[in-house]
């Protein structure tokens, strides 16, 4: 009798023990597509600058605090004809330059003037909603093998910001959703 009580404890522990180990480990699959025929960026939008205004500190002095919103456009011209649908992907330059938490641009400003403290560059698609870096923007339709993608860029407060000069750079891939 006693060792059908120990023995029916192991199997209790063995199966615990299984079970605690099934819920540590998991797995991710990616799953995608390649193709041959792309959409051309347009001249205009292989290195676009967007000049964010400039504003005052007073209107970013709280975590989460947005001000001075631009708008740009990426357009691309010459999509082949099984091409309806085209939107930017955009992703960090490297491993740097994104924060991980919020998905912004980083101010990586370097030069020999002061540098912002506590400001992001956040990405918006073109309903203003936010988009973080790598992820797909909104997509956009191609006529005529052309396409305008309006996306826009801003200030996003981690804290109270400081005076100073704003650098942040993203790189953009054309995705087929």
């Amino acid at each position: 009798m006693c060792n059908v009580k120990l023995t029916l404890c192991a199997m209790a522990l063995a199966a615990t023990s299984a079970s605690a180990l099934a819920e540590t480990q998991g797995t991710v699959t990616f799953n995608g597509e390649l193709i041959n025929e792309t959409c051309s960026i347009a001249s205009d939008s292989i290195d676009r600058q967007v000049q964010l205004p400039t504003v005052s500190v007073q209107t970013l002095k709280t975590a989460g605090a947005t001000a001075g919103s631009k708008g740009f456009d990426l357009n691309v011209e010459s999509c082949p004809q099984g091409i309806s649908k085209v939107a930017a992907h955009f992703e960090a330059i490297g491993s740097s330059g994104v924060d991980s938490v919020t998905g912004n641009l980083t101010n990586q400003y370097t030069g020999s003037e002061t540098k912002a403290t506590n400001v992001e560059v956040r990405l918006y698609n073109s309903d203003e909603k936010p988009l973080k870096l790598g992820e797909m923007g909104q997509e956009f339709t191609v006529n005529s093998g052309k396409a305008t993608m309006r996306y826009y860029g801003g200030y996003y407060a981690t804290g109270a910001t400081t005076a100073g000069k704003v650098y942040a750079q993203a790189r953009y891939t054309l995705a087929y959703p």
